[in-house]
């Protein structure tokens, strides 16, 4: 299983995959190859049905200014995979052809080969590694100390860093989103709204939605984000944060807790996927809402059975969840969505904390391997094809 660095990559959204992806790809051609004269990209599958919504066509743009290039999204040609572009390269007196497909994430498979090459654990389901900490007597964040190299934990700071600078500044902005939609922002107007409540539950919610539309708010404006595990669900787990920050947690007990959830989302990108367009927004939100309630949890000082019971049960209630994205923008329903799923992680936890963990009958692996099968069943228009659900009402 590879680096929970991986989760939490940071770049530009909107999109991990459709934007962060394409991005990526540009990046490898130009650094693959020598004296280029033109470049073709032809873009298929989800990516070209809901591309210019994430702004895919601008970053390749943006990536390939300097070399001579033509984008060619093409809607009818099928393939095996729903994010698959493919790069025609011109150079010297030859061409090569490069298909890449971009997971979810930011990650991507170039000409069948995942490009992170090589794995830092041993163990890749939650099952294995609850008990392996068991015979160890460690916690799950010990278990990620002992696989993770240093320079990774230095990762983790500047990923909670930026996620909080994401909050800052979607709280102070409160124009209208870019893109035709013509969304209003409404992170600032629900944290003001918070301070003339008297009622502390409402505040608290308040607080917590307020921080993940705004850095949702953010992504959709294509600003600098965490992937969490994705751009589209980048808001669940800064929502979160400002919840146990406002339990007096330390930086270093949420980021621990940050570390934790990572674990989460790396075993599900490893033994599933992140990716809306392959599973639907179950394994976008519900990862991400899965991933927070862990963190929850574990901040809490709760066993390594109940962290993931928390993770199982906020998993498990997301399961069937379509991505239909109006439009191809993240806005409609992602920013909303984002902020009750940061409410969603949080009841999560506190039931998980609630129950007995030892007796629960179904575990997260379970879960992971059953969103997989209601993702392959789950018709294709309901992957970030802007076709139906959702999307559809706007197209009648």
């Amino acid at each position: 299983m590879h680096s929970i660095k991986n989760i939490f990559v940071i770049g530009n959204g909107p999109s991990s995959s459709h934007t962060m992806g394409p991005a990526f790809a540009c990046e490898y051609i130009l650094k693959k190859y020598q004296n280029i004269k033109r470049i073709d990209v032809f873009i298929y599958g989800s990516l070209a049905l809901t591309g210019k919504g994430h702004l895919t066509d601008v970053v390749i743009d943006e990536k390939l200014k300097d070399v001579p290039h033509q984008i060619t999204f093409d809607l009818r040609t099928p393939v095996a995979h729903p994010n698959t572009m493919l790069f025609k390269t011109f150079y010297d007196d030859t061409s090569a052809v490069d298909e890449i497909i971009s997971l979810g994430g930011g990650s991507l498979l170039i000409n069948g080969q995942r490009k992170e090459k090589k794995e830092v654990y041993k163990l890749s389901t939650l099952k294995d590694i609850l008990k392996y900490c068991e015979k160890k007597q460690i916690s799950l964040y010990d278990f990620i100390a002992e696989n993770e190299k240093p320079k990774f934990f230095e990762h983790m700071k500047k990923v909670y860093q930026i996620m909080m600078d994401a909050v800052d500044r979607g709280l102070k902005d409160d124009s209208v989103l870019p893109g035709k939609l013509q969304v209003s922002a409404k992170a600032k107007m629900l944290y003001e709204k918070q301070d003339r409540e008297e009622l502390s539950n409402i505040k608290y919610r308040l607080r917590v939605m307020s921080a993940s539309y705004a850095v949702s708010e953010e992504n959709a404006r294509g600003h600098v984000v965490v992937t969490a595990p994705t751009c589209g669900s980048c808001g669940v787990i800064p929502g979160v944060i400002i919840y146990l920050k406002d339990w007096n947690f330390t930086d270093e007990q949420i980021i621990k807790g940050l570390c934790v959830a990572g674990l989460i989302g790396r075993i599900v990108k490893t033994n599933g996927t992140v990716s809306g367009a392959v599973a639907g927004c179950q394994a976008e939100i519900g990862v991400a809402c899965s991933m927070a309630a862990a963190m929850c949890n574990f901040v809490f000082g709760n066993t390594n059975r109940c962290v993931a019971q928390a993770a199982e049960i906020a998993l498990e209630h997301s399961l069937g969840l379509t991505c239909d994205p109006v439009d191809g923008y993240v806005q409609i329903p992602c920013i909303e969505r984002n902020a009750i799923f940061a409410q969603k992680a949080i009841d999560s936890s506190v039931l998980a904390a609630c129950i007995d963990s030892d007796k629960n009958k179904i575990e997260f692996d379970d879960i992971v391997a059953t969103m997989m099968e209601t993702g392959h069943d789950m018709r294709d228009d309901y992957k970030e094809t802007s076709r139906k659900g959702l999307a559809g009402l706007f197209k009648k």
